[in-house]
């Protein structure tokens, strides 16, 4: 063999790879690799040691055109990853390893060795470097060419002229920041009394379920919300992991944030329950787990502005084991527990109830280990049977009550080419885009159908919803539900994990990581 010799058969795994889905391809670091390895050196040391570093650099350059997690976020994920049960670990090996690829990359290993006697492969790859090379220049120049600025939009209209709009060539990270700067501008202004019969205000956090989810076990979202009365189809979470979700989810009384600035203080204002404690409300904190995992307790406390101390659980019935064999508590106990007790001392109450009972890796008690996908859907019944019960215990009690549920994140079900089932490294469409309801209890309230909203919005739209119900006597059936939902704040689709954006460009999403380049995310499974 001549030219690259079997270093070919890694670029041609690593083009099919790319073909697939399954890597990106970074062609500048790929062709400076490949320039290296064509050079020959006489003395057989040398040459040796060429190879010997080839090897260390593939494995290094394969890693990262692949869609895994940096290194370095890794190894700050250390502590998390060893909590991880043993049983967890098998489980996630079987979703990673993918037969059909094996496969596929057998047959090309096979094709490559009977046909290198007559094929010139360094030809091959030089050409698909060079392909590559042209398709990634052409996107990024479709990318840019095409992306309008929002900001700059000029119009001027009248009765006899028509709209006239100019619009400005923007960089995607220009768009990120204008996103960014429009939504410092939104603030919930809450009133400095409540009009009209107080309500309490009851959060449910769930952890992993989005639309997609629901789709794969089959289960559609407006019957599952049948006695919902508003239902948002596509609610941006706006990241794909549970702290900074939950941390979202609290200071929804001002626009999204970056990520980074999540874990910084932000203004009074944007606390969503401490807006209501000035009102008057108790806060409450209710989970049905210990809260110590990624250190979720401590986040919402510091950075949610919850510091109220959790409704104690210890003698509760356990429903679940975590994947770090952590008890889960029934949600059915724990949420009729606290209308047993706390919820009688408070009037009005506040309550935020967080529940892993849908997390990946979890097992149901006292039942043989099952896959978490298979036992999905046992576990989605088995909480929303909980939810409907406490549901129909909250209408019995006879008070006013503003009922949310509120997903954190999707669980990644199926997941797709770039990650795998379970992986929520990129926040991506599937599984930032997550099912919201709101159910209004209180025997005056106009409640007459379920109102399905399906413009994407987020976090903002609750607290405006929240703010107008306190302003408006909903409860009082002086204001229908449907009046409170006009002029509804709308959001677009941006989503932030550490170092990782996913935005909508051209009506397709993109990513960036590690602040590189902006890289169509891969559609399909």
């Amino acid at each position: 063999m001549s030219g690259l010799g079997v270093w070919n058969l890694y670029f041609l795994v690593k083009f099919a790879l790319y073909y697939y889905g399954a890597i990106d391809f970074n062609v500048l670091t790929n062709a400076a690799f490949a320039a290296m390895l064509a050079i020959e050196f006489k003395k057989p040391l040398i040459e040796k040691a060429k190879h010997s570093l080839g090897g260390v650099l593939a494995v290094v350059l394969l890693y990262q055109d692949s869609w895994l997690p940096p290194i370095n976020r890794l190894t700050k994920q250390a502590g998390n990853v060893q909590d991880f049960s043993f049983g967890y670990f098998i489980e996630l090996l079987t979703r990673v390893v993918n037969v059909d690829m094996l496969l596929a990359l057998f047959v090309i290993s096979v094709c490559f060795w009977y046909t290198s006697q007559w094929i010139r492969f360094t030809t091959v790859t030089v050409v698909g470097l060079l392909v590559m090379g042209w398709q990634s220049g052409d996107s990024q120049s479709h990318l840019v060419s095409n992306t309008p600025n929002s900001a700059a939009v000029a119009q001027t209209q009248s009765s006899t002229q028509a709209q006239v709009i100019t619009e400005a060539i923007q960089s995607p990270d220009q768009k990120l920041a204008d996103f960014y700067q429009q939504q410092t501008l939104l603030t919930s202004n809450f009133p400095s009394q409540v009009s009209g019969e107080l309500f309490d205000v009851i959060i449910l956090n769930v952890c992993s379920m989005a639309v997609a989810d629901l789709k794969a076990i089959g289960v559609d979202i407006t019957d599952m919300y049948k006695d919902f009365d508003v239902v948002f189809s596509d609610f941006n979470s706006a990241t794909s992991y549970s702290g900074p979700a939950a941390i979202r989810l609290l200071r929804a009384s001002c626009g999204q944030t970056s990520q980074t600035a999540l874990f910084k203080d932000a203004p009074e204002q944007c606390y969503l329950f401490k807006n209501l404690e000035k009102l008057g409300y108790q806060n409450n904190v209710v989970m049905n787990h210990d809260g110590h995992f990624d250190e979720f307790k401590g986040l919402i406390n510091k950075y949610g502005g919850l510091n109220s101390t959790p409704f104690n659980i210890d003698s509760m019935p356990v429903a679940q084991y975590g994947f770090d064999d952590s008890p889960i508590y029934s949600d059915g106990a724990v949420l009729n527990g606290w209308l047993d007790t706390q919820a009688k001392d408070c009037k009005p109450c506040a309550m935020y109830y967080n529940t892993t009972s849908l997390h990946d890796g979890n097992q149901l008690a006292n039942r043989a280990r099952m896959n978490s996908q298979q036992s999905y859907p046992i576990r989605h019944k088995n909480l929303f049977s909980d939810i409907n019960t406490f549901v129909k215990n909250l209408e019995s009690r006879g008070r006013n009550v503003m009922l949310m549920i509120v997903p954190e994140h999707g669980a990644a079900l199926k997941g797709d080419k770039v990650q795998f089932a379970g992986l929520r490294e990129i926040p991506s469409p599937s599984i930032v885009s997550v099912p919201v309801a709101i159910k209004f209890i209180g025997p005056d309230v106009q409640n007459y159908s379920q109102i399905v909203v399906d413009d994407s919005t987020s976090y903002f739209a609750l607290s405006q919803l929240v703010s107008k119900a306190l302003q408006s006597d909903v409860f009082g059936g002086k204001n229908s539900v449907a009046n409170l939902l006009e002029n509804l704040p709308k959001a677009p689709k941006v989503a932030e994990n550490a170092d990782t954006i996913m935005m909508y460009v051209n009506q397709r999403p993109y990513i960036q990581l590690d602040g590189g380049d902006w890289t169509a995310y891969p559609q399909g499974n």
